[in-house]
């Protein structure tokens, strides 16, 4: 009996010297450890930043990093705060962190101490990350996205070991997030929709005739209701289900949100519209922001940027709108690229030599049946060398898309299909923005999308002079059409162009614009957007 119990008291000594063991291993010892292992997890959670881990805790001699109690709360409030954001604070650790904080801290062991501090470092890397240059990756998207990606002077882990050391966690991820007006206005939105989504957002207005002013109906009452949330339009307690001229104007101005006619009719189309949910419009403002983490945090005091979904074109100065105009860009399947180029000259009274694509897909059928449409179009044909050649003795019919060796271009003129101007920022794509005979199809307002990939733009002449100065006005550009000769005019200073993608913008005055997502890009945005990190 006497050796049963020495044995049973040998055996709990044992197992309680080992758990001492394991208690008094120092939080050194256990970070070192974990985090030279090939997989870094903590609480159960597989962890992303897992080179940056090592290297940060490396570099700090494996001490753990958020002993200070401000450094943590600022850090929780902080990923709290990532809803204003667009984001969503469980792609942080919040649930982890929130429930490991829940006990004083001072009274966690090594081990619980040493997950928390891997759990809070990450969290922090990967939520600085997304604010800086987005969650989703937006070359997996599209990989036409060519503004190239947001870098830093420095590494994430700098700035973490940097803000820990002054106990800025909280001032540095501000400074991570945009600090452009764009940005700005969508927060601005965001807070706004997300305001009435939770009071329970506006009821669907029912199908019926089409609605117009000296109507009495009671869906008129739904509009006004629906007004009153969407643009702040006073409720009226008298006649409400009566159409008259101020609910008309207010219909014409939402129907300008979305940049479709503005004839003030409540028709299929615009009733279509009045019955997208707050819902809906809180994600496309989200959609937007994080492409707008994808552009540069701080633009030029100069710039000129294409919204491509928007169909204009603005130039900013000192963050002043000081030109706009219309465009129309690529048709779909003939998609205008993002990217970001330089502007460095413009010439006027330019010839256009057809890109492969068009003179062997569009052209070259044509010429098959009529050699004479090359003189129609006021085209010439040259060989690769640049000779010239007659097309009447061209036997077009043993050409294809496979072996055709001519370039074909278009003189300089009023049919040329570049019209009298064109604005050059070199770039892989061969897309610039120019002039075009077609003026008509800038008076349609929801789609302009038509070109084969270049921008035309509607206001060329004020184009010029804004980027000119004083060294041109209109008599000079007359003198210059009037002689016909192909003119180029470098930039005094090359202009930084982007060539971006937005489905909400914003006017002069911070009204908000719903654009029509054209080559319907948004879903694969939100749907990358709403993906869990973990």
């Amino acid at each position: 009996m006497k050796r049963v119990s020495i044995l049973s008291f040998v055996v709990f000594v044992l197992i309680n010297v080992n758990t001492l063991i394991s208690q008094n291993s120092s939080s050194k010892q256990i970070i070192e450890e974990k985090v030279k292992n090939k997989s870094i997890s903590a609480a159960g959670v597989v962890l992303s930043s897992q080179k940056l881990l090592l290297d940060l805790y490396s570099n700090r001699e494996f001490e753990l990093a958020w002993k200070d109690e401000k450094d943590r709360k600022d850090l929780i409030v902080a990923i709290q705060s990532a809803y204003d954001e667009g984001l969503n604070p469980s792609d942080y650790h919040i649930e982890i962190i929130e429930n490991l904080t829940k006990s004083n801290y001072k009274k966690l062991n090594n081990e619980d101490a040493v997950e928390l501090d891997l759990i809070l470092t990450d969290a922090y890397v990967l939520y600085a990350s997304h604010l800086a240059s987005g969650k989703v990756e937006q070359s997996k998207i599209r990989k036409e996205w060519d503004i190239p990606l947001n870098t830093k002077a420095y590494r994430v882990d700098s700035l973490l070991a940097v803000s820990l050391k002054n106990n800025k966690i909280k001032e540095s991820l501000e400074k991570e997030k945009p600090q452009t007006k764009l940005y700005k206005n969508y927060k601005r939105s965001l807070k706004k929709f997300r305001k009435i989504v939770s009071d329970g957002g506006w009821n669907k207005i029912p199908e019926g005739e089409t609605l117009k002013k000296g109507m009495a109906d009671d869906r008129i009452v739904k509009v006004r209701e629906y007004l009153a949330l969407e643009q702040d339009f006073p409720m009226v307690l008298e006649n409400a289900n009566v159409f008259d001229e101020e609910l008309e104007k207010a219909v014409a101005e939402f129907q300008d949100t979305y940049r479709t006619d503005e004839d003030g009719v409540i028709g299929a189309g615009t009733l279509k519209l009045m019955n997208v949910s707050a819902d809906e419009i809180v994600d496309k403002i989200r959609i937007n922001m994080e492409r707008a983490r994808w552009l540069p945090p701080v633009f030029d005091n100069d710039f000129l940027v294409v919204n491509i979904a928007g169909f204009y074109v603005k130039r900013f100065t000192n963050g002043k709108e000081v030109f706009y105009s219309k465009v129309i860009v690529g048709k779909v399947h003939h998609e205008t690229p993002i990217f970001k180029g330089e502007m460095k000259y413009i010439e006027m009274n330019p010839t256009w030599t057809l890109p492969y694509s068009i003179a062997t897909k569009e052209t070259l059928p044509k010429l098959k049946k009529n050699p004479g449409y090359l003189n129609d179009k006021h085209m010439i044909i040259m060989d690769k060398n640049g000779k010239s050649l007659d097309p009447n003795n061209i036997d077009f019919s043993q050409y294809s898309r496979g072996n055709f060796p001519f370039i074909l271009r278009q003189t300089a003129g009023p049919w040329n299909a570049l019209g009298q101007v064109k604005f050059i920022f070199p770039n892989q794509h061969s897309v610039y923005l120019h002039d075009t005979p077609s003026r008509s199809l800038f008076k349609k307002k929801d789609n302009r999308a038509f070109s084969h990939g270049c921008i035309r733009l509607d206001k060329k002449w004020e184009l010029l002079m804004s980027l000119t100065g004083d060294s041109w006005d209109m008599d000079r550009i007359n003198k210059v059409l009037e002689s016909g000769e192909t003119t180029r005019i470098d930039l005094k200073e090359p202009i930084n162009i982007y060539l971006f993608y937005g489905t909400i913008s914003y006017g002069k005055d911070g009204k908000m614009y719903i654009d029509k997502d054209v080559y319907n890009r948004d879903p694969a945005v939100l749907k990358a957007l709403n993906t869990p990190v973990f």
